[in-house]
């Protein structure tokens, strides 16, 4: 199958930093790694060792992230992680030794050996590899994986209702904001079709795939202050890479004046300019 993800964005070291580094900001947003609900689920129905998935895991950091924990129901716990590509893998010898990553698309049927294995199937921001129809087909795939009590939790954000916004004034200057608005409007109108969706579908999805006890949340990604400007300069990294691609393919603006665009942009973050959209974040149990 396509590789929708490759297609759009670049699957190389200097995205797989970017990626580490925003799913360590979101998570501080959201305020957990695991839900609580789910925590304890896992924590008072669940017999260690605890056996986890971690579905277009990337770079592996959720999975990197659980094995740090200090829950002392997830030590000892088994770390399974797949995703469409093996390019953003952790070299194997800085994994810890209970994580182990293989190949597997999510929209292809799932190996029959990981059916009903798993306490729980996590799954973060996948918008970019999807189509708006794979939805609820690709949640009913993942849900198969998991044992009887199981958890799903799934998180993705709505980049639909991503705003630039001004921080206020620095030495009697107005923050300036237009070029950064600019760029992730382009962004967003080019990847729209992705964003719009997802976000909006885990709950239906969650409860057409049997799941029930089903939840959800969402936070603003400038809730924690102090996250707000790495956050903003991690997302304009990315557009920037992909207006450049964009532009060099001729369906975007000249090369050089996304570059102008985008070192104006990054003089807006430095003048205060910040980003804001939602996390949405969701969860549901299978029947025991």
């Amino acid at each position: 199958m396509a590789d929708v993800y490759a297609e759009n964005l670049q699957r190389d070291a200097e995205d797989s930093r970017r990626l580490d580094e925003q799913f360590d900001l979101l998570t501080e947003n959201l305020g957990y790694l695991i839900h609580p609900k789910v925590l304890w689920s896992l924590t008072n129905t669940t017999t260690p060792p605890i056996k986890i998935a971690d579905l277009a895991t990337g770079t592996a950091r959720f999975l990197r992230r659980v094995a740090d924990c200090s829950d002392a129901i997830l030590a000892n716990a088994i770390l399974d992680g797949s995703d469409l590509s093996a390019s953003q893998f952790p070299v194997p010898s800085s994994l810890p030794p209970n994580v182990q990553l293989r190949v597997q698309d999510v929209r292809a049927p799932m190996p029959r050996e990981w059916e009903g294995r798993y306490d729980l199937v996590h799954v973060r921001q996948i918008a970019a590899g999807l189509t708006p129809e794979e939805w609820e087909s690709v949640v009913a795939n993942l849900a198969r994986l998991l044992k009887p009590g199981g958890a799903m939790q799934w998180e993705e954000c709505n980049f639909a209702n991503t705003v630039h916004l001004r921080g206020g004034e620095r030495d009697g200057q107005l923050c300036s904001v237009e070029a950064a608005r600019t760029l992730g409007q382009m962004f967003k109108t080019g990847l729209m079709t992705h964003f719009c969706h997802g976000w909006d579908r885990l709950q239906a999805a969650m409860q057409a795939a049997g799941l029930e006890r089903v939840g959800a949340e969402w936070v603003s990604s400038d809730r924690i202050p102090h996250t707000r400007r790495a956050l903003t300069q991690n997302g304009m990294h990315v557009i920037r890479r992909w207006a450049c691609a964009k532009a060099q393919a001729g369906r975007l603006l000249s090369v050089g004046e996304v570059q102008a665009l985008a070192d104006q942009a990054d003089r807006d973050i430095e003048s205060g300019c910040y980003v804001r959209f939602d996390i949405h974040a969701a969860w549901g149990f299978k029947p025991n």
